[in-house]
């Protein structure tokens, strides 16, 4: 091949990046997921809701979206908390009395100005692989009362709607580290090209 070729191959698979980045960012629906945010607590008569992602290379969950928080404003290692327990067992848990308990959610705490009394966590699962990709987490029902099977079969029931949504954040960010280093090798060729 010609450097002119290589060159005008270059440009083609850069404009074919920049074409999926911009389909990219339009999948994410972060919008849908903000309006599950807004409507599980009335629901579910809970304080707050939240949605995490866990990210397996890092060993740990970040926040997506939550009541009254910042996308990423909350991670938590997979091992010492709760949310990290729901991905590695890919089991539901709900826990009372998390305000007389010593953990992770105390370290939020201090970080939001949250207390958390009690919660219900269930595992999101993935779309493409065998995998917990995201939990939803609920936190203070109403006059502490105890969450039911109702609770978390609505959650449930999220959990398995959201999950696409959910995996394709998690791709989508995947996809932009390679598209960077992509974008990297372009240009590094095309250095080696003008040389």
């Amino acid at each position: 091949m010609e450097s002119q070729e290589i060159a005008t191959k270059l440009e083609e698979l850069k404009s074919k990046q920049e074409r999926i980045d911009r389909a990219w960012e339009k999948t994410g629906n972060k919008e849908l997921l903000q309006f599950f945010i807004e409507i599980i607590p009335r629901v579910l008569d809970v304080e707050r809701c939240s949605i995490f992602i866990h990210n397996p290379k890092e060993e740990n969950v970040w926040l997506e979206c939550g009541s009254y928080l910042e996308e990423k404003q909350i991670t938590a290692p997979i091992v010492g908390s709760l949310v990290g327990e729901v991905i590695s067992t890919g089991q539901w848990k709900a826990m009372s009395g998390m305000d007389e308990q010593v953990g992770h959610h105390d370290v939020v705490g201090m970080q939001t100005g949250f207390e958390m009394r009690n919660t219900l966590c269930v595992p999101v699962g993935g779309v493409t692989e065998d995998t917990i990709t995201g939990v939803i987490q609920v936190m203070n029902k109403a006059r502490d009362a105890d969450f039911t099977d109702e609770d978390r079969e609505i959650l449930e029931k999220l959990a398995f709607h959201i999950q696409i949504n959910i995996e394709n954040i998690f791709l989508k960010q995947e996809l932009y580290k390679v598209s960077e280093q992509l974008s990297e090798m372009i240009d590094k060729l095309e250095s080696r090209l003008n040389n």
